[in-house]
């Protein structure tokens, strides 16, 4: 369920961004959606105009208030842009406030990457899937590329289907999304989904390298037709 705060952000970031097209139908099931992060571009195309409600996996930095602020004043501000100390804790106080209750307002679901509350995660994803929402992932493990494709990823996301499993009969949809950040066009494309007779490990780079073939796809073709 999303909030007043996200809706009234959406609005300045759509007049931000621009109007974007998607070719992403609505499904009759819930599905895991995956895009690239394209330094920043990614989640807020999808998140202002994928027409499909997903919820979003955020780190939990960002929704924790404190963690969220330290991680600005000694990360983001500081060394991604340069602030000196004083300035870059006046903003790191300033955008933390807003991030992390901007990051509730749209139901995101909290990582916990690398500590032992990670299964917190894969729990609130599955109850949210259970119940028919949709939910968003970007995987990318360089956030900051933004040359339009994804690069390598963390591929701790396609344990879901582990969990999925002992709920469901039907395997996971992971459905890859494609950006044309010059169209402002967003493409769904081929949904891969676990064969729950084969190797588990198999499968895994299987499906993993397939989500990334389907989104590099778009950005093969762009570059062939400017070439």
């Amino acid at each position: 369920m999303r909030g007043k705060l996200f809706y009234f952000s959406r609005f300045f970031v759509r007049l931000f961004i621009g109007h974007w097209t998607a070719d992403v139908p609505a499904r009759k099931k819930p599905a895991v959606y995956v895009c690239s992060h394209n330094n920043l571009l990614g989640p807020l195309a999808a998140m202002c105009w994928l027409p499909v409600d997903a919820r979003p996996w955020t780190l939990h930095v960002f929704m924790e208030r404190k963690v969220c602020e330290k991680q600005y004043r000694e990360y983001t501000f500081s060394k991604r842009f340069g602030m000196p100390g004083a300035l870059a804790a006046a903003a790191a106080w300033a955008a933390a406030g807003y991030v992390s209750a901007l990051m509730r307002s749209m139901s995101a679901i909290p990582v916990y990457r690398g500590s032992v509350r990670i299964g917190a995660t894969f729990k609130e994803t599955v109850e949210a899937l259970q119940a028919g929402e949709s939910v968003l992932i970007f995987p990318d493990v360089d956030y900051t590329d933004d040359s339009g494709g994804i690069g390598e990823v963390y591929d701790g996301f396609l344990l879901l289907e582990r969990f999925w499993r002992k709920k469901s009969e039907e395997p996971l949809d992971f459905v890859p999304l494609r950006l044309d950040a010059a169209a402002r066009h967003m493409t769904e494309g081929r949904t891969v989904r676990f064969d729950r007779k084969a190797e588990w490990k198999t499968e895994m780079n299987r499906v993993r390298e397939s989500l990334r073939a389907e989104i590099n796809r778009g950005e093969q073709t762009q570059l062939r037709a400017e070439g």
